[in-house]
């Protein structure tokens, strides 16, 4: 019982010797302090449309997508 008298004791008073809170921590709802503009990404940002294409050379195909020769 002792014990926790004690502790309940030092936590109030090094709870008293804390720093008192910032003020943009004080006041949350301060409507005078500026925020910044939410920036929202579309979501359709960076799509590529595929269409439906004829048919192709294979061979040309293959020679694009090949790694290329080191000189």
């Amino acid at each position: 019982m002792m014990k926790t008298i004690m502790a309940a004791g030092l936590a109030a008073i090094l709870g008293a010797c804390l720093p008192t809170a910032p003020q943009h921590l004080a006041s949350p709802a301060d409507p005078t302090i500026g925020t910044r503009s939410i920036v929202t990404p579309r979501v359709t940002a960076g799509v590529v449309p595929f269409e439906v294409t004829g048919p192709k050379d294979w061979h040309e195909i293959n020679r694009q997508v090949a790694p290329k020769p080191t000189e």
